[in-house]
């Protein structure tokens, strides 16, 4: 068994990384192992209480990161818990690695550092491409081709920094390791694997008929509603093209966001019937799985797409933009979802909207593809991965130090 930190920028919160961390966090704990976790924000307090696993102990650190006093108190933190492997949930910036490997100096502990998203794509980047993208203007569209490209070579410092800081490095899709090798410039990549995030909900043991059988004609959304990075408008224009042909469906948002009252307004102003905005949930979306039929997603970035393998569990077809190339990893297109291809194409979208739709046998059978293919992503064979990992690095490691 194994001491095991955690450190993450914001925790406890409402996020997929903070989500996932909690699932690895109290598997870890239920199969023995000493688990804490140092985060540098603490915006929900209440989460700790409620989903951790009680002998998680939670720490926390001052922000900005930067401060001095961050040093000694993470150095406090390993020693005082006989830290042996730190697995750095926020691997980007750099300087957490920095201030990690100087807390750890005098404990020959792991450092594991997990990347949460696509290696060439951050929310900052995207901004950037959006700038570029909506200006006429040569001067401006040539400034921010420039500063895409300056903002991507310093990503591209950054991983191969912690990479190299690091004694493994993962990532969330085997499809994700050339897109770090090619950007980050590194010439041996042995420390570099990748392991997928597990299923964060209480999944059911089975799907069956019956499953099949309590479900609404319902199309589904859940995540946050912003138009940079989700683009839910996408799902909406989508609905618009088809609800008259389909009058006992409906469409169905869940979360909040930046974009929600934009996207509010124009229903109203543009009469689209039967699309309810359901709000931001803090309890686990597992009702809306389970009525769900068909579950849509539009987003420009994603890492992983933790919202697509939950409804798959509960038999709900995704719909998704192929705007990432992990989610070829969770959706075999055609067998248990559709995948669109970029750049996005509403009509394509619309296209696999009907057929779900009209052909109720194809939905049937693409249903129970998708919950056979969600159980590659069970938390007990995820887990397992991790556990194999840890004890080969943290043994390696060991080894080498002892031969000095």
């Amino acid at each position: 068994m194994r001491n095991i930190l955690f450190i993450i920028g914001t925790y406890p919160s409402y996020g997929g990384t903070e989500k996932v961390t909690t699932v690895l966090a109290n598997a870890f704990a239920k199969r023995g192992h000493s688990v804490s976790i140092v985060s540098f924000v603490q915006p929900n307090p209440e989460l700790g209480e409620e989903e951790l696993e009680p002998s998680i102990q939670l720490f926390a650190l001052n922000y900005p990161l930067r401060k001095k006093s961050n040093i000694p108190l993470l150095e406090e933190i390993i020693i005082d818990k006989n830290i042996d492997v730190i697995i750095n949930q926020w691997c980007l910036p750099y300087y957490v690695t920095l201030l990690i490997n100087r807390a750890r100096k005098q404990k020959n502990c792991i450092l594991i550092s997990a990347l949460h998203g696509v290696p060439d794509q951050n929310k900052r980047l995207l901004k950037i491409l959006h700038y570029k993208n909506n200006t006429n203007n040569l001067i401006l569209k040539q400034f921010y081709t420039s500063l895409h490209a300056a903002m991507l070579f310093l990503t591209g410092l950054n991983l191969k920094y912690v990479y190299m800081q690091s004694d493994l490095y993962i990532v969330l899709s085997k499809s994700f390791i050339d897109i770090f090798i090619k950007l980050s410039k590194i010439k041996n990549n042995n420390k570099l694997i990748s392991i997928a995030n597990p299923i964060t909900i209480e999944a059911p043991l089975t799907f069956n008929k019956n499953c099949q059988e309590s479900k609404k004609n319902e199309i589904l959304f859940l995540g946050r509603m912003d138009y940079v990075n989700k683009r839910v408008h996408r799902v909406v224009e989508a609905w618009e093209q088809i609800y008259k042909k389909y009058p006992d469906w409906k469409l169905v948002l869940v979360g909040d966001g930046p974009e929600k009252n934009t996207l509010e307004s124009y229903v109203k102003s543009e009469n689209i019937e039967r699309i309810f905005f359901e709000g931001f949930k803090k309890e686990a979306p597992i009702e809306f799985y389970k009525r769900a039929k068909i579950l849509m997603l539009t987003s420009d970035l994603e890492g992983f797409g933790l919202v697509v393998i939950e409804g798959m569990t509960y038999g709900v077809v995704p719909i998704v933009y192929g705007s990432y190339s992990a989610i070829y990893d969770i959706i075999e297109n055609g067998k248990s979802g559709f995948i669109t291809t970029t750049p996005y194409s509403k009509d394509k979208t619309v296209e696999y909207l009907n057929k779900l739709i009209s052909n109720e046998e194809l939905y049937r059978k693409m249903s129970e593809e998708a919950y056979d293919k969600s159980q590659h992503f069970a938390l007990d064979r995820i887990v397992a991965e991790w556990e194999g990992v840890i004890e080969k690095v943290y043994n390696t490691k060991i080894r080498h130090l002892s031969f000095k």
